[in-house]
């Protein structure tokens, strides 16, 4: 590595001149990174207002019905009330319809299980001839086949390994003591646990004993109506699926005395709340382009969005789809519009106003959350989407600008390199020249004198 003495010869800081003259050249590269820093601003605003604008078509979907699908909206849910928890809950979907059952829940299903009634000790053999013995549940059944000397722990891996629908496990019921349990990996009134011997001798049963049932293999039952017109309705699971449409039903414990009431209606509260979300994301959108889009007279600098058009009519755009039709108006879902422009929700006027004319009130939200559904899709299309393609017109700025900062900081660096060079070049010239003058003064001082 070249050592650089700055000055040494001259008696100038060279290397501070250079850096005062890369200074002055560097001011050029200002512009750039300025444009830079504020396209960036710009691509960072619009993102985050797309992100806004595609949580507001979300929001707006969420009270239209699905045509294509079928799909309810917030406004056709409904919500399930149990007149006895302890007995029995349900739970809707979209599906779900406003009505009423009542049932008593005779029996939960549960899973066939049973046990062998001999014991072994952990590690013992338990025959020390090989054997084997059929087990299975419902339609599905595999053959055991036990090796000699095998162990009870062993014998119940064999089974868990096996497509027998069965589930094996070895119960201590004394220190050291097991016994071998099975239960069927599914519930239901088929699910009962079959033990079989084989065709060979030891039979299955001479060597694990009698295989005794313990629990009784069910499905839950609900009971309707009483009496001689009553009627069952059965499930091998413990819930009960589509009895109604949309509708789960949970037993939580078998009272076939107890009758449960399940009454299914509109779900008001639940559709206050996807109202509310709607009108906090258009206010987060609105909030957001309002944000950017004012001058600060002290800073004499704006927002990111100042004096953007695209992103002042879409908030227009946003205002006006609230602003409803005469026959769907934002105040009869609870949504007024403020001074400043944004938007209030008053719940108890939109539950009021539900609960006297549902009909009008799901009518209105619909149309307004359609048009705002619009707007949100016209500026977030992946496609053509007016958010969209201003953001990758930004990316692709800011891309360009990046790529100028690099060429221009590789000028700097040559040019920096060049000033670094010539002025050592003067140094070294400098250096000879003051050694060739100490030389001559040397000869002239040592002249005879007269």
């Amino acid at each position: 590595m070249a050592i650089s003495v700055s000055g040494l010869s001259s008696g100038i800081n060279t290397a501070d001149l250079v850096s005062k003259l890369m200074q002055a050249e560097r001011l050029s590269g200002k512009g750039l990174t300025t444009s830079k820093n504020t396209a960036q601003s710009l691509v960072t605003t619009l993102t985050t207002l797309n992100g806004q604008m595609k949580s507001l078509g979300d929001a707006a979907k969420a009270l239209v019905p699905d045509v294509l699908t079928g799909g309810g909206s917030a406004f056709t849910s409904v919500t399930a009330t149990s007149s006895n928890k302890d007995i029995a809950t349900a739970t809707t979907t979209d599906k779900a319809v406003a009505g009423s059952l009542t049932f008593t829940v005779k029996s939960i299903a549960a899973a066939g299980s049973g046990a062998f009634d001999r014991t072994f000790a952990a590690g013992e053999s338990i025959s020390a001839d090989a054997f084997s013995f059929h087990v299975g549940s419902g339609e599905k059944v595999a053959a055991i086949d036990v090796k000699a000397g095998a162990t009870i722990q062993e014998v119940a891996a064999l089974i868990n390994q096996s497509d027998s629908g069965v589930k094996a496990t070895t119960v201590q019921v004394a220190p050291n003591t097991f016994k071998l349990q099975l239960t069927s990996a599914t519930t239901g009134a088929q699910s009962g646990v079959n033990v079989t011997d084989g065709s060979t001798t030891p039979m299955a049963s001479s060597v694990l004993g009698e295989f005794k049932t313990l629990t009784e293999a069910k499905d839950t039952v609900l009971t309707i109506g009483s009496g001689a017109n009553a009627y069952d309705i059965t499930s091998p699971t413990r819930d009960v699926k589509e009895i109604m449409p949309g509708v789960t039903i949970t037993p939580v414990k078998a009272d076939p005395t107890t009758p449960v009431t399940l009454d299914f209606t509109a779900d008001v509260e639940g559709m206050a709340t996807k109202v509310e979300a709607f009108v906090k994301a258009a206010n987060e959108a609105l909030g957001t382009i309002s944000k950017n889009n004012k001058w600060d007279p002290e800073k004499k600098s704006g927002g990111a969005l100042t004096g953007d058009s695209m992103t002042r009519a879409l908030s227009t755009d946003i205002q006006n789809a609230f602003i409803g039709s005469s026959t769907a108006l934002p105040s009869s879902i609870g949504i007024s519009i403020e001074r400043d422009g944004t938007l209030k929700f008053d719940k108890t006027k939109f539950v009021a106003n539900f609960n006297s004319d549902p009909e009008s009130v799901t009518k209105a939200a619909g149309d307004i959350a359609t048009k705002v559904g619009q707007v949100s899709k016209q500026a977030t299309s992946a496609a053509d989407g007016t958010l969209t393609l201003r953001i990758q017109a930004g990316q692709s700025s800011v891309k360009d600008y990046t790529a100028q900062l690099t060429k221009f900081e590789e000028r700097m660096t040559l040019r920096e390199a060049t000033l670094k060079q010539q002025f050592s070049a003067m140094e070294s010239l400098l250096s000879k020249m003051q050694a060739q003058g100490n030389w001559l003064s040397g000869q002239l001082a040592s002249l005879p004198t007269y």
